[in-house]
């Protein structure tokens, strides 16, 4: 018997190595754009999951992070709000500007000084808040985090940040279904020809289950911090849901999505209806919306002709005089990974990437 289990020890051992080896090889290779481990032992409190009442996802106060993959090595910080910012007071006396968005705004892959957020507050002398966060973050989880949270920080200007990529889908409770999607967080639904906001699984033993993930996720994050392996597998289980999520998109493409062109008319109504609560809410402010392509969007972009996506955005400021858009399509048009405005390991704005973005709203604001 003890002969058997020294057996299958070693062949378990030899395995794991192996694999080990393998997964080595499959990232220093660029066959495989997975995390590098960072050999060292990770906060145990998870740096992105849903543990705001109110919108869901978000970050630990004065919490930290070691991100690490083939074309980075940072380490993301936040403050006492959960911010991904240096600390902020309520008050203030000078003008300053809110900043919404997902992991574009948060700066995924840079370094807190070279995301757009600090070039812009850099080049203007205007405090710009970061409230930006990855982690499938729609619209609808933008505007209730700035009604419950930002707009408690004095400011005059709000931005935020539109990816149609991934945007239209994250806001959409049917997409949500579709993906058999467990996560807490706020949808607007439409019922009766209006829009309605419900939680998807908000429910009494929503602690229990998040306290269970939690713990999942810690142990995930041991793994992940000392395993190639580990990193390799979670690339890969997260490839495999993206293509679901592709595959159950609302308009399929067979010339590759592009969140320009293929939403519904109930995604184009929703988009609307958020935006125009947000307006409500910044009660006369100046709002600015800055609409972010990526290159599946490029591919698809035709000239100067305008996109389905802006001709309805231009409807919205037709009704909101306050509104500005600023479309960075035609500033990006024509670039590609390869000219290093993104990642190559991930596909977020390069340092190269936010800057072009930076000098493009500036040119228009």
């Amino acid at each position: 018997m003890l002969v058997w289990l020294q057996r299958i020890a070693a062949i378990l051992t030899v395995s794991l190595l192996s694999l080990e080896m393998m997964s080595i090889g499959a990232v220093h290779l660029g066959m495989v754009p997975a995390n590098i481990p960072s050999y060292v032992w990770p906060s145990l409190q998870p740096f992105w999951s849903d543990r705001n009442p109110n919108f869901g996802m978000w970050h630990p106060a004065n919490g930290h992070f070691n991100h690490v993959k083939a074309c980075y090595n940072l380490v993301y910080r936040t403050n006492r709000f959960g911010a991904r910012d240096i600390e902020r007071a309520l008050r203030a006396k000078k003008s300053r500007t809110v900043v919404l968005g997902d992991s574009f705004v948060e700066g995924f892959g840079l370094a807190r000084n070279d995301r757009v957020t600090e070039r812009l507050e850099a080049e203007t002398g205007t405090p710009h808040l970061n409230f930006g966060t990855s982690g499938g973050f729609g619209l609808t989880q933008a505007y209730i985090l700035y009604k419950t949270l930002a707009k408690r920080f004095d400011h005059d200007r709000v931005m935020l940040f539109l990816l149609p990529d991934n945007d239209f889908d994250d806001d959409d409770p049917r997409a949500a279904e579709r993906r058999d999607d467990r996560r807490f967080a706020p949808y607007f639904y439409k019922t009766n020809g209006d829009f309605h906001l419900r939680y998807r699984n908000r429910d009494r033993e929503q602690p229990q289950k998040a306290a269970r993930r939690a713990r999942n996720r810690a142990f995930r994050s041991i793994l992940r911090s000392f395993s190639y392996a580990a990193n390799v597998l979670d690339y890969l289980k997260h490839s495999i849901m993206h293509q679901r999520s592709i595959h159950h998109k609302a308009i399929p493409s067979t010339i590759g999505y592009s969140g320009y062109h293929d939403f519904t008319p109930v995604q184009a109504e929703r988009l609307e209806h958020v935006i125009s609560r947000l307006m409500e809410e910044t009660k006369g402010k100046m709002v600015t919306l800055v609409v972010i392509p990526r290159p599946n969007d490029l591919a698809r972009a035709k000239g100067n002709d305008p996109t389905p996506l802006l001709v309805t955005l231009r409807q919205l400021t037709a009704l909101h005089p306050n509104l500005r858009i600023i479309d960075l399509l035609p500033d990006f048009l024509g670039s590609s990974i390869e000219d290093g405005l993104f990642n190559t390991c991930d596909g977020h704005w390069s340092p190269a990437g936010a800057v072009l973005a930076t000098q493009a709203i500036l040119r228009r604001e």
